[in-house]
């Protein structure tokens, strides 16, 4: 059976991509280059992505009581070793109070668990 012009040529860069990817292993094997330390992440280990909310409502829980948002932000930010702007996680935490889902604003720039910090 001859064989056909096109799949040699597939074939070909196949094998040049495959040189390529092995040429790039060993390189870093020669450089001894050490992968990043993966983040404390203290969520579900099968979820690699972990929302803003997710980690302030963790935050919350843990601490127990309100917390004002710098508060909330310096501990995501010390736990989970990620940074989080100030503004962004304030958005996200505002839409989930006026959904009245998961969080209540308790005073100024401070936000607690709904159903358990809610002012009477």
């Amino acid at each position: 059976m001859p064989k056909d012009a096109s799949s040699d040529r597939v074939l070909d860069i196949m094998e040049t991509l495959l040189r390529a990817q092995l040429g790039a292993i060993e390189d870093l094997r020669r450089s001894k280059v050490k992968s990043p330390a993966p983040r404390p992440v203290a969520i579900s280990e099968k979820s690699k992505y972990v929302s803003q909310t997710k980690m302030a409502h963790e935050v919350l829980f843990d601490v127990g009581q309100p917390l004002h948002i710098n508060e909330i932000v310096s501990r995501i930010n010390d736990l989970y070793g990620v940074s989080v702007t100030r503004d962004a996680l304030v958005s996200a935490l505002v839409k989930k109070v006026a959904q009245h889902k998961e969080f209540v604003k308790t005073d100024k720039n401070t936000y607690g668990l709904l159903g358990r910090d809610e002012q009477v």
